[in-house]
Parts: C-alpha cells; structure tokens; sequence
C-alpha cells in the first residue's frame, strides 16, 4: 500500500509548528494564562491577620474530570466536615491546583464537606517572629471554633501534608481535641532524624550542641528570631535541592511537549508551585532546627509548645498515613515513626508511588493517597 504524497501532512505539521512556537511565546508573555489555581469557589468564613480559614461551596457539577476520568458528583454524604491542614513555606492554594488535578474537587465530588486552613506568606517583619505557638495554640484552636460554628458540626476529620500533618498532630496533642475523629497524614516528617543527609548531619550535630549548652549556658533561642527567617525563593531553591536534576529533566520533557497546551498547563502550575514559596517564619525555623532537628522532639513523643507540652500518647484519633516510594525530603522511615508516637487503636500506614510532591498531587496520587483516603474516611465520616 502506497503512502500518502508527503504534501498531505503539510498542513498538520505546520499546525503543530505554529502551535509550539505560539506556547513558547506566550508562556513567557501572559504565564497567567497557563497557571491554574483556587479555581473551586469558596467562602472566607475567618481572617485573622494573615491566616484565614476557607470554606468550598458543593459542586454544581454532576461530574466532574479528575486526571482524565469522570467522576459522578454525590450531593453532601457526609456529615463529618473534612479539615484541610497545609504546610508552612508554600500557599495554601496547592490543595486547589489544576481544575483537573484539584485535591479540593475530588472530595467535594466524593460528597465531603470541604475546609481549608490557610496559613498565609509570614513576608512582613513582624510576622518573622511568629512561632509553632502562634500556629498551634492560637491560629488552629480559632480555626476549628470557627469551622464547627459554620458546618454546625463537633467532629471532624483533618488530612495534612507534609508540615501541616504535624501541625496537625501537634494540635491535637496539646489542645487534646477527641471531636477530631479522623487524621490522614502525608508525607509528614516525624522522625526528623531520618531525613536523608539533613536528619543525619542534625543528629551528629546533638552531642556537641549540648556540650556547648552545658559548659557556655549558650542557647540557640537566645539570638533574635528574625534572623532564622527564609524567603520564599530560598525555600524554593532548597526545595529543588533535594531533587537536583529533577529542574533539567523536567524542563527537557516541556521542550518535547511545548506543542500541548494540556501539558504546558500542567507544567506551569506545578513550577507555580516550587517557584513560588511562601516565607518561613524566623521563629518557628528557630524551633524547628532546635527541637527537631537537634532533639528530634517528634520521635520522642512529646514537645513544648508555648507553655503547654503536646504529648503524642494523648492522641487516640483514627489514622491513615501516607509515604512516597521516591521521597527524597521525607523517606518512608522518617513518616513511619508516627505509628510508633501516637496511642490510636484504629492506625495505617501506606507506602504510596511518587516524591514528595507527586504522593499529594502528583498524576498517580488520584489513584492512590487520594483514593485510599476517600474510601477510608468515607467510612468514617458518617453518612447524611
């Protein structure tokens, strides 16, 4: 069988030209116009300086796309609210990234009741001195007030990623909340230790730290606060760090797939994500490389925060905690530790694929931490 003369494919390949040439334009030009993100309609139900709590309004939808696969929308099946808790250094938006990738709609498609805490960008001066106190025992106790006062609801589940699973352990450790019924951790380092080369280096760094402390009286809390702050570009970079070639690899596959403006979405987005971090606040840096990464507080169980000691044997929650196979920030025996710290009966851990991003958000996650959590607090959340 004869070929067709080489003019009929003229056309679409000089189609597909001009399309590659027109997306690496504009990328450069109107970015904005690839960056997709907070596209789920929502309530501000609490602002309080830069932290404000989120509240999403049910889908109008009958479906929805997920990654390619449609999923019909149930009406609220679910009395128990579902609390979204981020992590410190990034935007809270990151929960609502692609419309098609948008961990808010999946579960609002699931029938939950969807919340979110939002942290806010620490970028000011004064919010340099903010600490786990201001997140902990401030912030997180009037969030949830507010959240059970809007969804005229007392228990609630709560799923964090990454810091903000700790945020959330912490919470409930030392404000002993037993209305949280449910816990679904991701990615989120326990054992502070077990992190690659920093939890190493942090671990050698504790025997000489207490000798200076003993034979000085000299104390890391004693230098000001504010000169532990990082900007977001320094977290960002040290983000990529982690992954150095990661950066080269992925900009190469936008080289191939520059032509699809599907792929161009998604990459833009997801670099939003890593390009753009919020600040992290010196004085919670300050306690973060004290009592984690020196002591490794979270591993032992227990912690100071503020004038009250959060003891993770108090927590006795349903859990569900995620690792990624790939995670270079977070290894799985770092997330593991958290089964070991808390006292719940009802507890489980799964090793999911990914890094540390793609276990959250990543094209597989739906099928995985996304999935595995939606039939789990499905059967905990108690149905309308």
């Amino acid at each position: 069988m004869r070929r067709p003369p080489i003019a009929l494919h003229l056309p679409k390949r000089l189609e597909g030209v001009q399309r590659y040439l027109k997306n690496a334009v504009d990328r450069r030009r109107y970015p904005e116009r690839f960056i997709q993100h907070s596209s789920t309609p929502r309530d501000e139900i609490l602002r309080d300086g830069i932290c404000c709590v989120w509240h999403y309004r049910p889908l109008q939808e009958d479906s929805v796309y997920i990654e390619g696969e449609s999923y019909t929308v149930k009406r609220p099946a679910y009395r128990r609210p579902l609390v979204l808790v981020p992590p410190l250094g990034v935007f809270a938006w990151i929960f609502d990234l692609m419309i098609e990738r948008s961990l808010v709609r999946y579960f609002l498609a699931q029938g939950f009741d969807v919340y979110l805490i939002d942290w806010g960008n620490p970028k000011d001066p004064p919010h340099q001195y903010l600490s786990l106190e201001n997140y902990v025992l401030h912030w997180f106790p009037q969030a949830m007030r507010v959240i059970r006062e809007h969804s005229g609801q007392q228990e609630v589940s709560m799923m964090g990623y990454c810091m903000g699973g700790l945020l959330a352990l912490l919470y409930l450790a030392a404000e002993h909340d037993d209305q949280v019924k449910s816990l679904v951790t991701i990615a989120s380092p326990v054992d502070t230790h077990k992190m690659g080369v920093a939890g190493k280096l942090s671990a050698a760094m504790g025997v000489p730290t207490r000798l200076i402390r003993r034979f000085s009286n000299f104390r890391l809390d004693q230098i000001d606060a504010s000169r532990f702050h990082v900007p977001g570009k320094w977290v960002s970079v040290a983000f990529k760090m982690s992954s150095p070639l990661s950066p080269l690899t992925s900009y190469l596959d936008l080289l191939r797939n520059l032509g699809d403006t599907e792929y161009l979405i998604s990459y833009m987005s997801m670099n939003a994500w890593f390009n753009t971090m919020a600040d992290y606040p010196g004085g919670t840096v300050q306690e973060l490389i004290r009592k984690l990464g020196l002591y490794n507080r979270l591993a032992k169980g227990q912690i100071r925060i503020g004038n009250k000691m959060a003891d993770f044997a108090d927590i006795h929650c349903d859990l569900l905690a995620f690792a990624g196979a790939n995670d270079l920030i977070v290894p799985m025996e770092s997330a593991y530790k958290i089964m070991d710290v808390v006292s719940s009966r009802d507890k489980r851990f799964h090793l999911v694929p990914g890094g540390h991003a793609g276990v959250f958000t990543g094209a597989r996650a739906v099928s995985t931490t996304w999935a595995i959590s939606a039939e789990w607090l499905a059967q905990r959340s108690g149905a309308e």
